[in-house]
């Protein structure tokens, strides 16, 4: 019971948080400029920043909590892995503007016993990043590899690497590497 509970503890919280940081953003953004005192305006631009912060928390809460209600109710079937990644890379030619994109997969249908709308969530997510940290220049790859221990689909893009701090824990829940306004890393 209790693991359940902590399972359904980020849905709860994302939808609880919602109503008070409405409340507090809507009061930030109802301030006029000539209301606050000019010494004040530090403080002010970071309640402003904290709350978009708080928001961004929220929404990924949100999100992961959708994503574990997805897992659990995927149901599994048989379906080709390569034609369903074939069919993604033509839709994310327009996401990437003119970011060159590489598709490689193998010749011949791939049959797959699975969730193929979980592996587009998850795909989405990763070419989604991959766009995000890529120069406008850049390329972008996918690539599915098959052997004796199963499938691997491998999304990588041109553009800075990875900390080394972050390669473990890149998977992990609320982790991001994206810049914020201000310039402050999350």
């Amino acid at each position: 019971a209790n693991t359940e509970y902590l399972r359904s503890l980020a849905g709860k919280l994302s939808h609880e948080l919602n109503t008070p940081l409405a409340i507090v953003r809507t009061s930030l953004e109802n301030l006029e400029p000539g209301d606050v005192a000019k010494d004040a305006q530090p403080y002010l631009d970071r309640a402003r920043s904290g709350v978009e912060r708080l928001g961004a928390l929220v929404r990924a809460m949100s999100e992961a909590s959708r994503i574990e209600q997805a897992i659990a109710s995927a149901e599994a079937e048989r379906f080709d892995l390569r034609a369903l990644l074939a069919d993604c890379a033509e839709g994310y030619r327009d996401l990437l503007g003119a970011r060159r994109l590489d598709v490689h997969l193998p010749d011949g249908a791939h049959a797959f016993h699975g969730a193929p709308d979980l592996i587009v969530q998850a795909l989405d997510k990763l070419i989604d990043n991959a766009s995000g940290f890529c120069p406008p220049e850049g390329w972008v790859r996918i690539a599915l590899e098959t052997g004796e221990s199963g499938v691997r689909i491998r999304v990588a893009n041109q553009g800075p690497r990875l900390p080394e701090a972050m390669r473990h824990r890149l998977f992990d829940s609320l982790v991001s590497l994206r810049e914020h306004p201000r310039g402050a890393v999350h």
